[in-house]
């Protein structure tokens, strides 16, 4: 692969010579994350310092039709900003990490792209507020988490990280920069998408092929001064999701989850054990929050409530203790508990990924029950998370697989049981999310012809030469 020298020389001229290369061993780390993906060397990587240096690269690379992958904190996993075209050049976010605002009374914040889980995090708590932390290095960045429709705890109850953002600016593939909500009527007023078109839309779910974000505002819970952890187990998944339904429709909990024994594990059994019979299969945890200690108190009333609802129809759910110290990792910094998703895989060598979905709840027995099957006879656990977001609204299913990367033929049976398992959530009408290439081709079989059509009539407006992480949709 060779590079076009004038390419990389107007490159440093618009961000410096120490922000933009096209050595070898400094691609290799843009070249791979920890999911089944292999890897591609970009051809260039430039570090632009602020929006007009942006611009002017995406000029550049129209002019030259070079393909352009914007990439975080480089912390994701999913394949999604590994190069699919030669000659492709990787747009380094991370110095533009500034955070611009925190509106404390209207609860709300702006911040650049770079800004971190763990910089965001420490700025809000300062303030007695809060964001949805995903399961993930506390360096990734909030702007790839949030506009790839990523998943959080302790925000549950208000919905998934796309959900809270309320306005944003964006570069679009031409070079044109736009701002999306109140942001667009006002240049201070960041507060809200509504009442206007919904057009931020075209820039969230995309995974970079419609433009880069460069500022992002977000809505910013409090945290209420009282919480608790409260927690319980099932032997099977359908009695845990009867609790999870019934205790859902209260929309008390923060953070409503559960995961079965494989995933509790950390790191995961790899490669398949069983479980001791001693263990109960299911494990949940809520989150509640109250701003007065009888409000708490209400809320874990009601959790004994369901509990003793549940066992009067039958159900094995039980009560269990939740220690101290494992509450304060449920509700400090992002990912106390696990650190980041690198820890799941440590037993497999170091590779992870995962059909992660949103999948109707009174699906999630169905569909995680063929998921065992897969998994068993491919000799892998199935490490399961289940979630509702909204109340009961949003069903996540996510079955985290790790995979060892030293061996070609365990890295192919990790992915030929997320294959396998995407289908049975496909059938069930569930929707993954963050998913690679091989994900978009079992989607895009099954997709509605108008909806595919619409796909690329936006894709042909919005970036006519077709620059913007060309073959990761496959809509085409």
């Amino acid at each position: 692969m060779v590079g076009n020298t004038n390419i990389l020389g107007e490159l440093k001229g618009i961000v410096g010579d120490e922000h933009a290369t096209s050595d070898k061993h400094i691609m290799y780390a843009y070249s791979y994350d920890m999911c089944f993906v292999p890897n591609k060397l970009p051809q260039y990587v430039a570090q632009p310092a602020n929006v007009e240096e942006i611009v002017e690269i995406m000029k550049l690379c129209n002019k030259t039709k070079t393909p352009v992958i914007p990439v975080g904190a480089n912390t994701n996993i999913g394949g999604l900003c590994i190069p699919k075209k030669d000659n492709t050049l990787l747009i380094d976010l991370r110095r533009l990490n500034k955070i611009i605002r925190i509106d404390e009374e209207t609860r709300y914040a702006i911040i650049e792209p770079g800004v971190s889980h763990a910089q965001f995090a420490e700025e809000l708590y300062k303030r007695g507020l809060r964001f949805g932390w995903p399961v993930g290095p506390p360096s990734g960045t909030v702007t790839g988490c949030a506009i790839s429709h990523g998943i959080s705890g302790m925000s549950g109850r208000y919905g998934l990280n796309s959900q809270m953002i309320t306005s944003m600016e964006v570069v679009r593939p031409t070079g044109d920069v736009c701002r999306v909500g109140s942001c667009a009527i006002k240049e201070d007023s960041w507060h809200s998408f509504l009442p206007l078109p919904r057009m931020d839309g075209i820039f969230t779910g995309w995974f970079g092929t419609t433009g880069i974000v460069t500022k992002l505002a977000v809505y910013t819970p409090a945290v209420p001064p009282y919480v608790d952890v409260v927690t319980c187990s099932t032997e099977e998944i359908r009695d845990m999701y009867k609790y999870m339904l019934e205790f859902g429709r209260y929309e008390m909990a923060d953070d409503l989850t559960a995961v079965n024994w494989w995933l509790s594990q950390v790191p995961i059994p790899y490669p398949y054990k069983e479980k001791p019979a001693d263990q109960h299969k299911w494990n949940s945890y809520a989150v509640l929050y109250g701003y007065t200690e009888k409000e708490l108190e209400a809320k874990v009333d009601a959790f004994h409530t369901v509990i003793k609802h549940q066992q009067e129809l039958g159900s094995t759910v039980q009560v269990t203790e939740y220690p101290e110290e494992a509450k304060r990792g449920r509700t400090e910094l992002p990912s106390q508990i696990v650190g980041s998703t690198k820890n799941y895989c440590k037993e497999a060598g170091g590779g992870i990924s995962w059909p992660g979905t949103f999948t109707p709840a009174n699906k999630w027995e169905e569909v995680y029950n063929k998921w065992e099957k897969i998994y068993k006879a491919r000799n892998l656990s199935p490490a399961t998370r289940i979630t509702m977001y909204r109340g009961i609204h949003y069903g996540m299913l996510r079955a985290m697989t790790p995979i060892n990367k030293q061996s070609p033929e365990e890295t192919e049976n990790a992915k030929m049981a997320i294959v396998e398992a995407l289908g049975a959530i496909l059938d069930a009408g569930g929707i993954p999310y963050k998913p690679p290439v091989d994900f978009n081709v079992e989607i895009n079989k099954r997709a509605d012809k108008g909806y595919l059509k619409l796909m690329c009539d936006i894709k042909d407006m919005i970036d006519p030469n077709g620059i913007m992480n060309p073959g990761q949709l496959l809509i085409r």
